[in-house]
């Protein structure tokens, strides 16, 4: 049994099957770029689509959610299983998604880069008062881990210190109108803790 020999895009369809593709992955940005019709047209008969955002500099895989009307034998499994988000990672993904809108609307060019210092800076006011600074540094630790690791949110940057780059991605998973919806109901939850 001969196998075809894979197409020159085939890299990069294996590495978006990974995770999102970002500008600075080189050679798999210029393949996603170069080949993106056929890539699209390839993903599109297995139902995914793909999420090309070019001047923000990354694209992922995207599989629409099912037709309710269509009856459950026609309706395929999902790529990837969805887990619900826990109230301290809303919080800290939206905390996230707000920093980079105020940081594009600023005059600030290049990237947001935030040390592990300004993350436990943003979340203090939302996790509940301790006393126990170990145990909040172990929980954003974590929420930082999963941010770099599951959701590709962040980066992490070389160098000496803890510093990650908030990655534009999260724009596109969290957009305007789904980050003044969390926010709204983030002040519902802290005004309600507060009385």
């Amino acid at each position: 049994m001969s196998l075809d020999s894979p197409p020159p895009y085939a890299p990069v369809v294996i590495k978006l099957l990974q995770g999102p593709v970002y500008s600075d992955d080189l050679p798999y940005w210029e393949q996603l770029q170069s080949y993106l019709t056929p890539e699209s047209e390839y993903f599109g008969k297995i139902g995914l689509q793909v999420q090309n955002y070019e001047s923000q500099g990354f694209a992922y895989l995207e599989q629409p959610d099912p037709d309710p009307d269509d009856p459950p034998s026609e309706r395929l499994p999902r790529l990837t299983i969805r887990h619900r988000l826990s109230f301290k990672a809303t919080v800290f993904y939206v905390l996230l998604r707000e920093q980079l809108r105020q940081f594009d609307a600023s005059d600030e060019t290049g990237r947001l880069v935030l040390s592990m210092e300004e993350i436990r800076d943003l979340l203090q006011p939302y996790f509940p008062e301790s006393n126990n600074e170990l145990k909040f540094r172990t929980e954003v630790k974590g929420l930082v881990r999963v941010a770099v690791r599951d959701t590709g949110f962040l980066r992490k940057l070389g160098g000496d210190g803890e510093n990650y780059e908030v990655r534009p991605i999260i724009k596109a998973k969290i957009d305007a109108d789904m980050l003044e919806r969390l926010k709204q109901k983030l002040e519902e939850i802290t005004q309600e803790e507060a009385t």
